[in-house]
C-alpha cells in the first residue's frame, strides 16, 4: 500500500513539472511578437510575415531617485517617464502586388504619458505641423489616437495611440490604411 502511493505522488509530481515547464517558459521569456501576421492580414489583407530577426524586446532596468535630506532621512522614488520596456516588431506583406512593411513600437513606461501626451499634441494640433501632414485625433478603446496617411514621396500610414504608461506607435510604407484599419491592427496588439 504504502509503495503503491509513493509511487502515485510521484507520478503526480511528475505530471505537474511536466505541465509547468511551458508555463515557466512562457513567463520567463516573453515574446517579443505583439502582433500575428493573421491579424495583419485580416485588417489590411494580402500576405504577411514577421521579420524574426529585427523583432525583438527590449527591457530596461527601473531606475531610481536616491534623495538625502540633511535631517538624516533618505528617500528612494521612481524615476519619472523613464522607458521600462519596448517591444519592436517589424512585418513584411504582399498586398496587391505591393511589397509592404509595418514597423510596430510598443512602448511601456514607469509612469502615466498621457498629459505629456497630450500637452504635446496640444502644440501640433492646429499649427503649421498640422496645416502641413494633417492628422485626426481621436479616441480608440480607451487610447488617445492620432492618425495620419499621406502619399507624398511614397504611400505611408502612421497611428500613434497612448494610454495610462503605455504608447503604441505603426508605421506602415507603401501603403495607405483607412483609420478603421489601424485601429483594427491597434486592437489585435497584445
Amino acid at each position: 500500500m504504502k509503495r503503491k502511493l509513493a509511487f502515485l505522488i510521484a507520478g503526480i509530481a511528475i505530471v505537474a513539472v511536466v505541465v509547468s515547464i511551458p508555463i515557466y517558459l512562457a513567463l520567463s521569456n516573453p515574446s517579443p511578437v505583439v502582433l500575428s501576421a493573421s491579424t495583419a492580414q485580416s485588417a489590411l489583407g494580402g500576405s504577411w510575415q514577421v521579420l524574426d530577426n529585427q523583432t525583438y524586446l527590449k527591457e530596461y532596468p527601473t531606475s531610481t531617485i536616491s534623495i538625502y535630506y540633511a535631517n538624516g532621512t533618505n528617500v528612494t522614488v521612481p524615476y519619472p517617464h523613464q522607458v521600462k520596456s519596448v517591444d519592436h516588431e517589424v512585418l513584411v506583406g504582399n498586398v496587391n502586388g505591393t511589397k509592404v512593411i509595418m514597423k510596430v513600437n510598443v512602448m511601456t513606461f514607469t509612469s502615466n504619458v498621457s498629459l505629456w501626451a497630450d500637452r504635446m499634441m496640444f502644440g501640433f494640433h492646429g499649427g503649421l505641423f498640422h496645416r502641413i501632414f494633417g492628422f485626426n485625433v481621436t479616441t480608440f478603446d480607451g487610447y488617445t489616437v492620432i492618425y495620419a496617411e499621406n502619399s507624398f514621396f511614397y504611400p505611408h500610414t502612421y497611428l500613434l495611440a497612448y494610454k495610462g504608461n503605455t504608447l503604441i506607435e505603426i508605421r506602415l510604407f507603401n501603403l495607405t490604411a483607412s483609420q478603421q484599419q489601424m485601429e483594427e491592427i491597434l486592437a489585435g496588439i497584445s
